[in-house]
């Protein structure tokens, strides 16, 4: 089988935005590539406002149309298993990513495999579709202002320009939320005509697992091994109560 592979554009974020940046692109990408029966869920996101307005270029396609109509909230399972596995990892990976790093979503489907003799037989995972985001970590603006010493004010002026420097922090803060959010859309946008629009490949449902995950996340950081993931789990298992 043939793996379909799917590249997000790069993506530029914060340090404190890169857990939910993964939780909107993992959500959105796996609703997508859930078969079978699956509840939708409308979710408002913690940081950002990812509302759209609809275009006519897009109308055609019912999956656009949808996200457009949500407003400022975006679409997962309704699973305590999938939302607990992406909260894991995003949550993994957002204290293991240091600079820049892929992450990559991997969909399989599990195949019955027949040992020597016929005697025994195993499952194997046969990947059929990958999605790969790439992430870059950059400086948080105020950080970065307060590490470089600030503006520099002439004598006498530290009171008005500790006001008009906080002013220009905050509105850079502002631009380049908005940025990133424009951007989140287009990325949301591009899952949703690329998944629409692909689908020769999928298999069929009934070898997907059942209630058994379909999917894995990895990623591809310096800092990050399946052992920093297992820690976690260990020390703060997820909670899954009812939702």
């Amino acid at each position: 089988m043939n793996c379909e592979q799917i590249a997000l554009e790069e993506l530029h974020v914060e340090r404190f935005q890169l857990k939910e940046v993964l939780k909107i692109l993992l959500h959105s990408i796996i609703f997508q590539r859930a078969l079978g029966e699956c509840r939708l869920r409308d979710v408002d996101s913690e940081l950002f406002d990812i509302s759209c307005a609809a275009s006519s270029a897009s109308a055609e396609m019912a999956a656009l149309a949808d996200f457009r109509s949500r407003g400022a909230r975006y679409v997962r399972c309704d699973s305590r298993l999938v939302e607990a596995r992406v909260e894991e990892h995003a949550e993994a990976f957002s204290s293991a990513i240091e600079r820049g790093a892929r992450v990559s979503l991997a969909f399989f489907e599990r195949r019955a495999r027949q040992a020597a003799f016929g005697l025994f037989r195993s499952e194997e995972r046969v990947v059929w579709e990958r999605w790969t985001i790439p992430l870059v970590v950059v400086p948080n603006f105020a950080q970065l202002h307060r590490h470089m010493g600030g503006a520099q004010m002439p004598p006498g002026a530290h009171g008005a320009g500790r006001s008009t420097e906080a002013d220009s922090q905050d509105e850079e803060s502002r631009r380049r939320q908005a940025s990133l959010e424009a951007v989140l859309r287009r990325r949301i946008e591009f899952i949703l005509t690329v998944a629409s629009g692909r689908r020769e490949h999928i298999p069929p449902a009934d070898g997907l697992g059942g209630e058994a995950l379909w999917f894995e996340i990895s990623t591809d950081a310096d800092s990050w091994s399946g052992l920093d993931l297992l820690k976690q789990l260990l020390s703060s298992p997820p909670q899954l109560g009812s939702g």
